[in-house]
């Protein structure tokens, strides 16, 4: 079966299981330390575990629409049937992606808000709170968008259903780019909090930011969907919706990742230094041992 795929129905199923795997690596580190290391569980743990299984369900849309539907193949190769099965995977892909995407920047900002003690109603906390609501606000947007885009939603595979639909393409394109634009806020938002520390030399903000920093993968992946919708291209609906399958993907997956990576980062880095200690320990008793046994040797050979 999969020698008779394209290239990009491939690269689909390929990445996305990769990438499902590394998260689910990243979450099971992320529950031991939260639960294991820290013995806590708080809000944002519980909206990146369903972040995860959102994800699942794309994951599992993605493949059926790739292996039943004819996702990432030309028009040539589809049946009616399965070109009818695409667009109603598209409306379920689009609607999970952004449930995902809203889960997982609450997630961030919860944990920011924490973690730069952030509470209340103040004059430091507004640029969250605003963030917060937008989020909320533009997951509401698209899965309304999702849901009403068409008109009945019959007619969004049903050519010969009398109804209307408005602009897919303006209208998802639209909430990408208001998503990008909330995706950069809440990458900002912590540097000032964090150039503002007077306790920690600036090599560890620098660790910090970097730690941080980790969702500017979703950016990117959010400014690849964005050129993937400038291109779909009506004439070969299904083989573009599978390069935007391929992305929406590797976007809730790496940013499930994103969401675990200070506890990855807090987990492993004592236990790199513990390993690298020993290391340097083992060694240096082995060399130790040579040298005195060189010296009873030598010692025994004299006599």
């Amino acid at each position: 079966m999969l020698r008779n795929m394209s290239d990009v129905a491939l690269a689909t199923v390929v990445c996305t299981y990769v990438f499902t795997l590394l998260a689910t690596i990243s979450l099971s580190i992320h529950a031991y330390y939260r639960l294991m290391v820290r013995h806590e569980v708080e809000a944002e743990d519980f909206l990146t575990l369903i972040a995860f299984i959102v994800s699942l369900a794309l994951v599992g849309q993605i493949t059926w629409a790739v292996i039943d539907e004819g996702q990432g193949e030309h028009m040539s190769d589809v049946t009616g049937s399965q070109f009818e099965h695409a667009a109603k995977s598209l409306l379920a892909s689009e609607a999970l992606w952004a449930l995902v995407n809203t889960l997982i920047r609450l997630t961030a900002l919860i944990f920011l808000r924490k973690l730069f003690a952030l509470r209340g109603l103040t004059l430091k906390s507004c640029p969250l709170l605003l963030l917060i609501g937008a989020s909320i606000a533009h997951g509401i947007a698209a899965l309304l968008t999702a849901v009403l885009i068409c008109r009945p939603i019959q007619a969004l595979w049903d050519d010969q259903d009398e109804g209307t639909c408005g602009d897919q393409i303006v209208a998802f394109l639209s909430l990408e780019g208001v998503g990008l634009i909330i995706d950069i806020g809440i990458l900002l938002l912590p540097v000032r909090h964090v150039l503002n520390l007077s306790s920690i030399q600036l090599k560890q903000k620098v660790s910090i930011l970097f730690v941080l920093s980790a969702g500017a993968v979703v950016i990117v992946i959010t400014g690849l969907r964005i050129a993937a919708l400038h291109r779909i291209n009506t004439s070969d609906f299904s083989y573009d919706q599978g390069y935007l399958g391929l992305l929406s993907t590797l976007g809730a997956l790496i940013g499930i990742i994103t969401c675990c990576t200070a506890s990855v980062y807090h987990l492993l880095k004592p236990l790199s230094k513990k390993l690298k200690k020993t290391d340097i320990t083992s060694s240096g008793r082995r060399l130790i041992g040579s040298l005195l046994l060189s010296s009873v040797q030598r010692t025994g050979a004299n006599r």
